[in-house]
């Protein structure tokens, strides 16, 4: 070079290279889906990226799914920490492999890695580690590790992964990453939505560029009029009321074993004879209190407890029910908030009073499997239900109704029925008068 420039080493400052050009504006291939898309059954799931040459370099993917294409976390073997940041992880927790392709050219270099599911990561509940070896040959660079967070969206139970950046060169080398093929293939792990209307496998990809890129993918599947939707609806209550503590309400749904639709609406009318107290919905906690922290919120909005059982999961998500006010709505809406190993889903019901008749009405419940569920409104000096007259005289008739995702109805008058009551007496009979003759 000092030659070239007549000895002068110092016009090495404006030396350039000419032909480079700026990478080219990202259009990225993306496909992702279920390898049987049967309603209700479980799937592979399968998710490709791929890259020309030229384009810009791939560096991060968040991933949305549509609501009710649920995991079965329940089914692995969470993998902790450190053994999930080190690519430590065992067989029992893994969910699948992701392939890529790295290197210009039509001819990349190809390397299959494990995918699998781990605790707590990036503030998500679960997340994932994704474990690569890098070997060439006699060239071995070591584990490449990328690690995601998993995050449930509190109202529809809609799965978001979240990756950290990808590595793009290690011991020297260069990835240039060209496709990312992944396939969550755990038996029965990936389970379909009961419900069949047009939804999107959506995401955004990130570059080294700076460039983040929308893609999507259709997504449906099949077969919904074909799933059962029996559910079992019971109701019942405590004769004992007072004009303090007002009168219970306990509310249960089961569901059979085997293919069902899962809950997508539930709407139900209280009987005349167990009204809303009028002094407990005046104490409901307003929104912004709720959104920022339910526990904020004050007691008197706190009305009932709230149970789920779910296959997903390997324990029951609990928790309270709110009288939350949301401005101009006339009446407050019972939120119900259900927690259980770091998920957290909230059930909202809208509220309607007319002429002394409350009805309830729960319009989106996630499209998620439950094997039980149970409302609970106790009695106490804030309760949310009182009594006309005396319960053990009043017929508890409550009109029922639950459509499945999958349109199905499921209509019944519920009969509440109430325990406590005195047993009726039985009259007693009077001997049969005996005449002796003589």
């Amino acid at each position: 070079f000092a030659s070239w420039s007549g000895g002068n080493t110092s016009s090495l400052s404006s030396f350039t290279v000419g032909g480079c050009q700026a990478p080219a504006p990202a259009a990225f291939g993306f496909s992702a889906g279920t390898v049987t898309p049967i309603a209700g059954s479980s799937s592979p799931l399968v998710l490709k990226i791929t890259r020309q040459d030229g384009e810009q370099d791939l560096s991060s993917l968040g991933l949305s799914l549509p609501p009710g294409l649920e995991g079965d976390i329940a089914d692995a073997q969470v993998c902790p920490e450190p053994q999930a940041s080190v690519g430590g992880c065992p067989e029992a927790s893994r969910l699948g492999t992701a392939t890529v392709a790295a290197g210009s050219g039509s001819q990349p270099y190809w390397l299959t890695g494990q995918v699998y599911l781990t605790g707590p990561y990036g503030g998500g509940p679960f997340g994932l580690s994704v474990v690569v070896p890098t070997k060439a040959g006699p060239i071995n660079l070591g584990n490449v590790i990328v690690r995601a967070s998993i995050h449930i969206d509190p109202a529809t139970a809609a799965v978001t992964v979240t990756t950290d950046a990808f590595p793009q060169i290690k011991g020297g080398v260069p990835f240039r990453l060209k496709t990312i093929e992944t396939t969550i293939d755990r038996p029965g792990f990936f389970i379909n939505p009961t419900g069949c209307e047009p939804k999107t496998i959506a995401g955004t990809i990130g570059t080294v560029q700076g460039a983040v890129v929308p893609v999507s993918s259709p997504f449906a599947v099949g077969a919904c009029n074909s799933l059962a939707f029996k559910p079992v609806f019971t109701a019942s209550t405590i004769a004992k009321t007072s004009k303090v503590n007002g009168a219970s309400l306990d509310i249960k749904v089961g569901f059979p074993a085997g293919a069902e639709a899962n809950v997508k609406t539930v709407k139900v009318d209280l009987p005349i004879a167990l009204p809303s107290r009028l002094s407990t919905l005046q104490h409901a906690c307003p929104a912004a209190t709720f959104a920022a922290n339910p526990a904020a919120c004050p007691p008197e909005s706190l009305v009932g407890s709230v149970k789920a059982i779910t296959p997903l999961l390997p324990v029951p998500l609990t928790g309270p029910a709110y009288l939350v006010s949301h401005g101009g709505a006339e009446e407050p809406n019972l939120v119900m908030v259900l927690q259980g190993d770091g998920v957290s889903v909230d059930l909202t019901s809208t509220t309607q009073i007319k002429k002394g008749i409350t009805t309830s009405t729960l319009r989106a419940v996630p499209d998620a499997p439950v094997k039980s569920f149970e409302l609970y409104l106790p009695e106490g000096k804030h309760s949310l239900l009182a009594a006309n007259g005396k319960l053990c005289k009043a017929k508890l008739a409550m009109p029922t109704r639950l459509t499945g995702q999958n349109g199905a109805v499921f209509s019944q008058t519920t009969h509440i029925k109430i325990s406590g009551c005195p047993k009726a007496s039985k009259a007693k009979k009077k001997p049969a008068s005996t005449k002796t003759k003589g």
